[in-house]
């Protein structure tokens, strides 16, 4: 295959099926995950095998995506934040970043968050 270097992405993920690839919507994985506490030290969540992430938190937290899974890399000045209550939010998982991807959260309150998490 001419053309096709070791350096793309595409090629050397190899985990999902054209389709799934292609329509991140048609994931078809549901990983429930145990119930994390966010405090201030943040936590990491590894979400590299997936396409979506489903949170819901009981208070706001702040969350971002890198690739060391170093749970301190929340800025708490430019991230961006959910707010805790009875609202299951989606992120998709940027494919971009690198070979893993870890979904950061820290809390924003003075107490910890509660955040239930399901990997698709």
């Amino acid at each position: 295959m001419a053309g096709i270097s070791k350096g793309n992405i595409m090629a050397d993920i190899k985990k999902f099926r054209s389709y799934e690839s292609l329509n991140i919507e048609s994931a078809g994985d549901w990983q429930v995950q145990s119930a994390v506490t966010v405090d201030s030290d943040g936590v990491a969540v590894n979400c590299t095998s997936y396409h979506q992430v489903h949170i819901l938190t009981d208070k706001d937290i702040y969350f971002t995506f890198n690739t060391t899974g170093t749970d301190s890399d929340v800025n708490t000045s430019n991230d961006l934040y959910l707010m805790g209550g009875d609202t299951i939010y989606t992120l998709k998982v940027p494919k971009g970043l690198g070979n893993t991807t870890y979904l950061i959260m820290e809390r924003k309150e003075s107490s910890d968050a509660t955040a239930r998490v399901v990997l698709a």
